[in-house]
């Protein structure tokens, strides 16, 4: 467990005000992400009913094997305390496993909280795979599309919550066009692939064994298809599907999980990348396989979340067990390729969220200039009304009225237009007093 490295940051905002809490694979390790993974049946409840029990308008849950986060707006400053967030990330996982990792001093370790712009920029990197074990990995982009989706459904995503997708999203696809980041596809699925290597550099003399038939079983199928390995066998619960995973291939053979033991037993490397919710594989089905195994060292390598493999076996001679957590230094060897793109990809990330504090800051004083803007028209309208009732103008034509009261308009517009650009040109501070005065002078019940 790493301890909390992302302080609360006040807002700025007058409104309503971005957080994210959340933890990812830098924060928590694997046991703990497990307890926080939630399915998308999961997150529907947890939205609507969090919703009206934190009474927070907008929300949105991204849960994938690598971090649970909540992003929501608060309309109060009230609801952007540790405690109050800690208690919504608690209630969204009533559910959970392992309730030991919800405790206060256990959140406090494996969370982090933020708001304002901070939030905004951590949506931007996360959005854009820069906060990803593998920097530049297309599924996040996929999954944070999928959570967006989940939270208009849930009736959860609210203006605030779609300007933000929005932008995060087209931050993510700036990054993609603009950068090499995208240029050589990475995912924890082709990590995978290149940890086998420890089993032999050549990997056309290994025998793989791949169970799942979802995204990353997909993406680590085809890559190890790529090497033309000596065995390729893909394994699911639905045969179907690894049938059909077999033949976009052209490669490989196919099964169901039937007599799983008896695969593992031909198999050099197994690469298990299932949604199931507990173990597939277990201590004893390692060593009835190995019993039909002759000699040399079995790679397990379990890429899902919920974990597939039970950890305990690797406590058996000659069977080597990794988790997600152990590609750090196969992932490490792709980030340093990509050291280049990741700071082009931050200027772009820095430029979107200045852009989007211009939004904000717009959208902050929207009420006061509207407030101001009408003062003006009520102002000459009154006026208007006044003098022309005189006698001295008793004689203008119905034409020559419309013609000032357009005049008095076109004045009214200018003063208010000369009064935004006035705060836009002012720093923050200044911006913010002059507005205040705006609100005490032209305030309206």
């Amino acid at each position: 467990m790493r301890e909390l490295n992302h302080a609360l940051s006040a807002s700025k905002s007058r409104g309503p005000t971005f957080f994210c809490v959340g933890s990812n694979h830098r924060t928590a390790g694997i046991s703990t992400r497990e307890s926080f993974y939630l399915t998308p049946v999961e997150i529907n409840q947890a939205l609507q009913d969090a919703s009206q029990r934190f009474k927070l308008d907008e929300l949105a849950i991204l849960s994938t094997c690598n971090r649970c986060e909540i992003f929501g707006v608060a309309d109060a400053p009230d609801k952007l305390t540790p405690e109050y967030l800690y208690s919504l990330y608690r209630h969204v996982h009533t559910n959970a496993r392992d309730q030991k990792a919800f405790t206060s001093d256990s959140l406090s370790q494996s969370l982090y909280i933020l708001t304002g712009l901070d939030a905004v920029r951590h949506t931007f990197q996360v959005a854009a795979s820069l906060d990803s074990l593998v920097p530049g990995e297309t599924q996040i982009t996929g999954q944070f599309k999928d959570a967006i989706h989940l939270a208009k459904n849930a009736g959860t995503l609210g203006s605030m919550l779609i300007r933000l997708s929005q932008e995060a999203l087209g931050t993510a696809k700036k990054i993609r066009s603009n950068t090499e980041i995208g240029r050589h596809r990475v995912s924890i699925a082709h990590a995978a692939i290149d940890l086998a290597r420890r089993a032999s550099e050549d990997l056309a003399s290994l025998k793989f064994l791949i169970i799942g038939a979802g995204e990353m079983a997909r993406v680590a199928a085809e890559y190890a298809s790529s090497h033309r390995p000596k065995e390729l066998i893909l394994a699911n619960r639905t045969s179907s599907r690894a049938f059909e995973l077999c033949q976009h291939l052209g490669f490989g053979e196919s099964h169901g999980l039937e007599n799983l033991q008896n695969l593992i037993a031909r198999a050099d490397v197994v690469i298990t990348a299932t949604t199931a919710p507990n173990f597939i594989i277990r201590q004893q089905d390692i060593v009835n396989a190995a019993k039909g195994r002759g000699d040399g060292p079995l790679f397990l390598i379990d890429i899902a979340l919920p974990r597939n493999i039970e950890p305990e076996i690797s406590n058996i001679d000659d069977v080597y067990l990794f988790d997600i957590d152990d590609l750090r230094d196969v992932v490490e060897s792709h980030i340093e390729k990509r050291r280049e793109s990741l700071a082009a990809a931050a200027d772009i990330v820095s430029s979107s969220v200045a852009n989007f504090e211009q939004w904000l800051y717009s959208k902050d004083f929207s009420p006061i200039m509207s407030a101001t803007s009408q003062y003006f028209m009520d102002l000459c309208k009154r006026e208007a009304e006044k003098t022309l009732a005189k006698d001295i103008f008793s004689e203008l034509s119905q034409r020559q009225h419309e013609a000032i009261n357009a005049m008095l308009e076109a004045i009214s517009s200018k003063m208010t237009s000369d009064v935004a650009q006035t705060l836009k040109k002012l720093p923050e501070s200044e911006a913010r007093q002059l507005a205040d005065a705006l609100e005490t002078i032209y305030k309206r019940d």
